[in-house]
């Protein structure tokens, strides 16, 4: 089986939940504890719908593969991420048949490893945000146009930042597991997936 990106767990809401409680704390210690709190909801929702809203689909884009589905997280409205906020272990994920894609084009800048930017590479602050700039920098994504026409974005852009040797390795598989004779590959701007 093969499994890309990252799955939606509680990190959006912990991570809206802590930085809720700086000005709870801090408003609670100088006895204004509503004031505390109406401020403590405010941040919550500003970085709960305002950050990880938006960014979820580059954040957690989770899919998986066996050899006749592909199962996949559909962040295309926003009911689907907000279910997936706030129950991320509900199985959500959607599944098609290998039979049903027409074909598959892969889309992005694919670079050699030595040409990746690594989040080591910087201070800390700049570190925490290296791949997710790399990520919306540097999608890459494959496309999956169906027999019915509807197009379908799978990305590997997580696992790309992470370790884009091991990744275009297991992507290489993945299309050495579909059936050549039924499915199109396109590599837009004439990228090659293999590294060799």
């Amino acid at each position: 089986m093969f499994k890309f990106g990252k799955k939606v767990s509680y990190r959006p809401i912990l991570i809206s939940f802590y930085y809720a409680l700086i000005p709870i704390i801090a408003l609670g210690v100088t006895n204004d504890l509503g004031l505390g709190l109406l401020i403590g909801l405010a941040v919550f929702s500003i970085v709960l719908f305002g950050y990880y809203l938006p960014s979820l689909p580059v954040t957690f884009n989770y899919w998986e593969a066996d050899q006749d589905i592909i199962k996949y997280n559909d962040m295309t409205s926003i009911s689907h991420r907000l279910s997936m906020i706030f129950l991320p272990f509900k199985n959500q994920l959607i599944t098609i048949n290998k039979k049903d894609i027409q074909s598959i084009t892969v889309t992005g800048k694919l670079v050699k490893p030595e040409q990746v930017t690594y989040a080591a590479q910087y201070s800390a602050f700049y570190a925490v945000l290296t791949p997710v700039l790399s990520m919306i920098k540097k999608p890459v994504t494959l496309v999956l146009t169906m027999n019915d026409g509807k197009t379908i974005e799978l990305s590997i852009a997580r696992d790309y930042v992470y370790g884009s040797k091991k990744t275009l390795e297991k992507l290489d598989q993945f299309f050495d597991s579909l059936d050549n004779t039924q499915i199109k590959i396109n590599y837009h701007n004439n990228h090659n997936v293999s590294l060799s």
